[in-house]
């Protein structure tokens, strides 16, 4: 995986795709870093918001994840 934070200047910019990339599907994407990511503080209220919610009625995660799996599986 390649990660590269810049800073652009104009709208276009050119990139060097490494051999062992050629021939492949891979994904480029352009997301915006630093305070104007509104996203990721609502992610954070989320999970501020969401924090233990399964341990205040003692809920193990995986056995209910199975379970919630396992009602889906047997519908379809």
């Amino acid at each position: 995986m390649i990660r590269e934070i810049i800073r652009p200047q104009t709208q276009s910019y050119t990139i060097n795709i490494p051999a062992e990339y050629l021939n492949r599907e891979v994904e480029i994407l352009v997301l915006p870093v630093g305070p104007e990511r509104k996203v990721l503080s609502q992610s954070a209220s989320i999970v501020n918001k969401t924090a233990g919610i399964l341990s205040k009625n003692k809920v193990e995660p995986v056995s209910w994840q199975r379970k919630v799996r396992d009602e889906w599986d047997s519908r379809g």
